[in-house]
C-alpha cells in the first residue's frame, strides 16, 4: 500500500515540478553546486571524481543511502555530506521525512545526479520534488525523473562508471 501511494505522488511531484521547474541544459563548467545521490557502495567509488570537483571550486553535496537501521557515519572528507539510513525514511521506507526533504530542498542545485543503479523510491521522490535546472541519472525500470539519462551497454556499470560516462559527455556538450 504505501509503495503505490508513493509512487503515485512521486508521479504527480514529477508532473506538477515539470511545469514550475526551469528545465535547461547547463554545461559542467558553469554548474557550482552539485547535488550527487548515491547508495554507500556507489558513494565510496566516486569519492576521488567529487574531491576533485570540490578542488576545482565546485560545492558537492552527497546523499547516499545506506538503508540500514542506523547511521554508519561514514566520512567522505571535504564533501557535504548526508547519510539517508532507514531513520530518515517513512510510508514503509519508501519516502524521505519532511525535514530531510526541506533540507534538500534549501539547497538550490545546479545539478542533481542520480548514481543509483537500481531504482528506489526515495532516490525517484527526491529527483521528482527537485527544482535544479538539469537532471542527470541512467535509465531504470520504472520511475527515473531525469533530463539526461545513461543507458546501460553491455557490461553493466558501477558508479564509478556511470559517473565517469556522465562526465564526459556533460563536458562534451555544450
Amino acid at each position: 500500500m504505501w509503495k503505490s501511494l508513493t509512487i503515485s505522488q512521486i508521479k504527480r511531484l514529477y508532473r506538477r515540478n515539470g511545469k514550475l521547474r526551469e528545465k535547461r541544459f547547463l554545461p559542467f563548467a558553469d554548474a557550482q553546486n552539485i547535488v550527487v545521490l548515491a547508495d554507500a557502495q556507489g558513494a565510496q567509488q566516486v569519492l576521488p571524481i567529487l574531491q576533485s570537483w570540490v578542488n576545482a571550486g565546485k560545492r558537492v553535496t552527497l546523499y547516499y543511502f545506506t538503508f540500514a537501521l542506523k547511521q554508519t557515519g561514514l566520512l567522505f572528507p571535504g564533501i557535504d555530506t548526508v547519510e539517508i539510513s532507514l531513520q530518515e525514511l517513512c510510508w514503509g521506507h519508501n519516502r524521505p521525512r519532511t525535514e530531510v526533504c526541506k533540507d534538500f530542498l534549501a539547497l538550490q542545485p545546479d545539478a542533481v545526479i542520480d548514481l543509483t543503479l537500481e531504482a528506489q523510491l526515495p532516490v525517484s521522490y527526491f529527483m521528482s520534488i527537485s527544482t535544479a535546472p538539469l537532471h542527470i541519472g541512467m535509465k531504470k525500470e520504472g520511475l527515473t525523473p531525469a533530463d539526461v539519462m545513461m543507458q546501460q551497454a553491455e557490461t553493466p556499470f558501477t558508479a564509478e562508471t556511470l559517473l565517469q560516462n556522465i562526465l564526459h559527455y556533460w563536458q562534451c556538450l555544450r
